[in-house]
Order: C-alpha cells, then sequence, then structure tokens
C-alpha cells in the first residue's frame, strides 16, 4: 500500500468521542505513544477538545525545532471547517510545511487494516460507516447522538433506558435491566437517572455504561443488541448503495464495542448473512495506526487532499 521513507518521522492522532491517542513513529518504529481524554470538539466542547489535545501532546518528544514528515488525525465529529483549522493551527509548527491531514476518525479503520477499498464501520460512542472505492469515498451516519447514532455505546444506553421507562410506564417491574442501570450509575431512583441524563447528556459518559447492557440477562438486552446490528447492516448498505452496489468489498468492523463477544458475534452474524461476498472482520489494530499509516502516505506525496474529501 505505501513505499516507506526509511528515516520518515511521522505522527498519528486518534480522537475519538471518549478518549485520545498519539503515536509517533520512525520509519517503521514507534518510539512513542500516548493517551488522553476526548479532544473531540463535538462530543466535549472546544476549551476542554483542546485543553485534552495540548495533554496528548506533552506526552509525546516533539521538537519544533526538528519538524515532523506529516501528521494524520482523526477525529470524531469532525464536520466544521472552523474545528479543522484549530487543529491544524496547534499542530502545523511540528510538521515541514504545515503539512497536517485531518480526515474523520472512520477514515482510519481501512488504512489501519492495510486496505485501500472496502467498508469500514465504527461502533463505539458514535456510529459511522465510510466506503471507499477507487478515488471515491462516502460515508453513513456519524450524525451524533441527538440526531443518529443507531448502533452506538450511546444509543444502546438510551435504547435500555426507554426500554426500563415503557415498563415503568405500564406499571411493571423494571426488570434485571433496570435493576443493573440503576445499580451501575449509583442512581438511586429511575427518576434522578433520567434527569442525569438532561442534565450531562455528553455521549461519553453514556457509553459508558453500554457493557451493561451488553452483558444483562433481560430478554430486552438481546432484543436491544439485535436491533443494534440492523442499525449497522443499514449504515453499510447505505455505503454500499452511493458506491454502486459493489459485491466483494471487505467490511472491517472498529470501535469499543466490537469487544464484547456478544455485540460483535450480532454484528458480523448479521452482516455475513447480507453480504456472504465480502469478508466481515473485527480490527485487529487500534485505529491510531490508521493515522500512522496515512501520515505516512502523506510524506510520500500519496495522499491528494481531493480523495480523502467524502461525496
Amino acid at each position: 500500500m505505501i513505499a516507506l521513507a526509511r528515516h520518515s518521522r511521522v505522527l498519528g492522532i486518534d480522537i475519538g468521542a471518549t478518549h485520545s491517542r498519539a503515536r509517533l513513529v520512525v520509519g517503521s518504529e514507534v518510539v512513542a505513544e500516548a493517551t488522553a481524554a476526548s479532544a473531540s470538539v463535538a462530543a466535549e466542547g472546544l476549551t476542554p477538545a483542546l485543553a485534552a489535545l495540548g495533554e496528548l501532546l506533552a506526552q509525546l518528544p516533539l521538537d519544533e525545532h526538528r519538524p515532523l514528515d506529516a501528521i494524520c488525525v482523526g477525529a470524531a465529529g469532525i464536520t466544521r471547517q472552523h474545528t479543522a483549522d484549530l487543529i491544524q493551527e496547534r499542530l502545523a509548527r511540528f510538521t515541514e510545511e504545515a503539512r497536517v491531514l485531518i480526515v474523520s476518525d472512520v477514515s482510519l479503520v481501512l488504512p489501519a487494516a492495510n486496505l485501500d477499498e472496502g467498508v469500514g464501520v465504527i461502533c463505539g460512542t458514535g456510529a459511522v460507516a465510510l466506503g471507499r472505492l477507487g478515488r471515491r469515498a462516502v460515508r453513513a451516519g456519524g450524525w451524533g447522538y441527538l440526531l443518529a447514532d443507531e448502533g452506538s455505546g450511546y444509543w444502546l444506553v438510551c435504547r435500555a433506558v426507554r426500554t426500563v421507562l415503557e415498563r415503568r410506564d405500564r406499571g411493571r417491574p423494571l426488570g434485571p435491566l433496570g435493576t443493573e442501570l440503576l445499580l451501575a450509575t449509583t442512581m438511586p431512583s429511575l427518576e434522578q437517572l433520567t434527569g442525569q441524563f438532561y442534565e450531562d447528556p455528553r455521549p461519553g459518559r453514556w457509553a459508558h455504561y453500554a457493557p451493561v447492557v451488553l452483558g444483562s440477562p433481560d430478554p430486552a438486552a438481546a432484543t436491544i443488541i439485535d436491533e443494534a446490528a440492523r442499525a449497522l447492516h443499514l449504515l453499510v448498505e447505505a455505503v454500499l448503495e452511493r458506491l454502486g452496489h459493489p459485491s466483494g468489498l471487505p467490511i472491517v468492523l472498529a470501535g469499543g464495542l466490537t469487544t464484547n463477544e456478544r455485540f460483535r458475534s450480532a454484528v458480523t452474524g448479521e452482516l455475513r448473512r447480507a453480504r456472504p461476498s465480502s469478508q466481515v472482520s473485527v480490527l485487529d489494530q487500534p485505529p491510531v495506526a490508521g493515522a500512522v499509516r496515512l501520515a505516512q502516505m502523506a510524506s510520500a506525496g500519496q495522499v491528494p487532499d481531493s480523495t480523502w474529501q467524502l461525496d
């Protein structure tokens, strides 16, 4: 995929909705890594996001007098040019000729899997899919927790809470799902739990409780997981429709939810049934590896900006 410069010095950064990760690579050697809170402006707001980015960079041996060949940042919720400009401004001084490539976090999935074409799907705090075929890249989902993100960690928890609220409305027991959610969130009542959703709706906070839903023996949990799998399948289908319904494109899943065997099995099973000609896999590298790979491509002049613009 890439003819690497033997002594290239690049930085890859993956900014998710719950945490950020950076990897500094010289040639093919990882020389430093760092993690910090989410530097996503969409998820955390401008001031906390920039503070997290500063904390991330402070952990790395960066020297403005020894510039990097390129930097690639994959950021969740990077929909506004102003946000991209702010990130570029803070990173440009560490590179030669301000060579900073900023893409959506889902753009890291296929490069991390060493693929040029296919469909990458993030199943984490949010949910989004991106397909690449030739010089085209199209995205589906990723509209944020208020409007979409079906199949995401935040959505799983919201769907579970709604299920428990429906039981309360009908005068039924809250069931294991309700009991487990109250215990995990340390809320003494369902009313206080719902109140917290409105007081602090940050998606990262609530996606943290997705494992409670995924591990629950409550029958509703199985239904919710199946709904999530179908929702992610629809994201993949939306991408493939826009690409002209190609057959056989590999599908790669990434994100925190894929570490859960129950969730992973449901989603991969759904996709394999729907797309038997496609290889469906789970990313076995952290997405930051994709940011490194794109930075290496940029340093070699192999990532013209126009090829990474979404349709």
